[in-house]
C-alpha cells in the first residue's frame, strides 16, 4: 500500500469506495490531506466518527461521489468493483480525479497454500466450487480486462501473509461465501472434508493471499472508455 500512496502527483484527497471498516483509509490518511470513505451501507462503526478520527466517512453510491471534478488524487476500491455498476463508476472517478490521480480497483487473489496443506483441501475446494458467486473468477483474476481512459500502471507483487494453525485455517474457509453456502446445502459432505483437514499433522501453516487488480493515472487527453468493462 505503501507504493500505492507514492503513485499521486499530489496527495490532497483520497476516496475509498466500498469502504466498508475503512482500512485502507484509515492506512491512507496517514499519506494524504484528506482520506475519505465511501459506502453505500456505512458500518455502525461509521457513525459518530470519533474526534480524532483521520477518516471522513460519506454515505455514497461509488457511481455517484458527492465531490467536485478534478478534486481527488486518488479513488480506491478493495474487493469491491464487481460490487459497482462497473461503468458509471469508471466514469465518476474519471470526473472527481485530477489530472495525474490514480484510479486503483484491487481485490485478493486465491488463497497460497503450502503443497501438502493445498492436497488435503481437495475435497473441500470441490465441494465449495460450486458455491462460489459468478464474479468470482473476475474478482481472482485482478479484474482482467478492466480498462479505464489514462495509462495503466503495472501492480507489483505483493501479498498477505500469515501462519495459522490448522483451526484457523479452518475458520479462514468458514468465512468464505461459498462455504456458508455450502454448509445450507450439502452440511453432511463439508463437515467430512472440514474432519480430514483436522488431521493435519501441521503446527504452523503459512498461507497469503496476493494483492491483484487494476491501477491507471488519469492522463489529460484520455482515449475513450473500452467497452470490455465487463465480467468474464
Amino acid at each position: 500500500m505503501r507504493w500505492l500512496a507514492g503513485l499521486p502527483r499530489q496527495r490532497r484527497v483520497i476516496v475509498e469506495c466500498g469502504a466498508g471498516e475503512a482500512e485502507i483509509s484509515g492506512f491512507m490518511s496517514k499519506h494524504f490531506n484528506l482520506a475519505i470513505a465511501t459506502d453505500p451501507k456505512p458500518p455502525k462503526s461509521a457513525y459518530p466518527a470519533p474526534a480524532a478520527s483521520p477518516v471522513g466517512y460519506v454515505k455514497c453510491s461509488a457511481e455517484n461521489l458527492p465531490l467536485p471534478s478534478d478534486s481527488v488524487d486518488m479513488v480506491v476500491s478493495m474487493q469491491a468493483l464487481h460490487h459497482f455498476d462497473v461503468v458509471p463508476h469508471l466514469a465518476e472517478a474519471h470526473r472527481v480525479l485530477d489530472a495525474g490521480g490514480i484510479f486503483a480497483a484491487l481485490a485478493w487473489g486465491e488463497i497460497e497454500l503450502p503443497e501438502d496443506v493445498r492436497g488435503a483441501c481437495t475435497d473441500f475446494f470441490s465441494l465449495i466450487d460450486h458455491f462460489w458467486e459468478p464474479e468470482r473468477g473476475w474478482v481472482v483474476s485482478g479484474y482482467a480486462g478492466l480498462a479505464f481512459r489514462g495509462e495503466k500502471v503495472e501492480l507489483p507483487c505483493a501479498a498477505l501473509c500469515r501462519t495459522v494453525s490448522v483451526e484457523d485455517l479452518i475458520g479462514v474457509f468458514r468465512g468464505w461465501s461459498a462455504c456458508k453456502a455450502g454448509q445450507r446445502e450439502c452440511p453432511g459432505p463439508l463437515e467430512t472434508a472440514l474432519a480430514s483437514l483436522r488431521m493435519l499433522r501441521c503446527s504452523g501453516i503459512r498461507i497469503s493471499w496476493p494483492i491483484v487488480g487494476q491501477v491507471f493515472r488519469k492522463t489529460r487527453n484520455p482515449s475513450k472508455i473500452s467497452n470490455s468493462n465487463r465480467q468474464t
